[in-house]
């Protein structure tokens, strides 16, 4: 009884990875109007892919069948070539790369943007500081600087009113 309960289980385990595959192919009719299964994706020469794998039946379009479409259509006068110093017949980029290049552009602006967020925050902290600082010297608060030596030195009049004016015109430099 264990003996077969043990090939039942193995029987199961066996059509379940044998179907898997079976959805993993790509499906198409090439140029002859044959019909053409293969676990690649079609070169240009593909008319219209009716499965692919992970997609819907006739929802992958590559990208060789539109310009072959179009190339039945009427030709347009070509613009005169721009000098960019990339080949003339280079193919366009994959899917696959242009994603990532967009998915690098968007890291990009996220981490600058992020930058810019912590430059005003930090900004703004010191600005803060800078007038509590301003606040102080204006009411009259008991205020010190370090010395030479280290050790602190309170500010007299004198001395407060020009660090109240070197305070001030810091804050309209930095913080206006």
């Amino acid at each position: 009884m264990k003996r077969s309960s043990v090939l039942c289980v193995l029987a199961a385990a066996v059509t379940l990875t044998a179907s898997v595959p079976a959805h993993a192919y790509w499906q198409w009719r090439d140029a002859n109007g044959r019909m053409v299964y293969s676990d690649v994706p079609p070169s240009g020469a593909a008319a219209r892919v009716l499965r692919a794998p992970g997609r819907l039946a006739g929802e992958y379009q590559p990208v060789e069948s539109a310009s072959a479409e179009s190339a039945n259509a009427p030709a347009a006068v070509p613009a005169p070539a721009k000098a960019t110093g990339k080949a003339k017949d280079a193919p366009p980029p994959s899917p696959d790369e242009a994603f990532q290049k967009r998915r690098e552009s968007r890291l990009k602006a996220a981490a600058e943007e992020a930058r810019k967020e912590t430059e005003a925050a930090d900004r703004e902290a010191r600005c803060a500081q800078l007038r509590n600082y301003a606040t102080g010297l204006q009411q009259g608060m008991r205020a010190a600087v370090a010395g030479p030596d280290g050790s602190l030195q309170h500010l007299n009049s004198e001395q407060r009113q020009a660090e109240l004016v070197k305070t001030s015109a810091s804050l309209d430099k930095n913080c206006s």
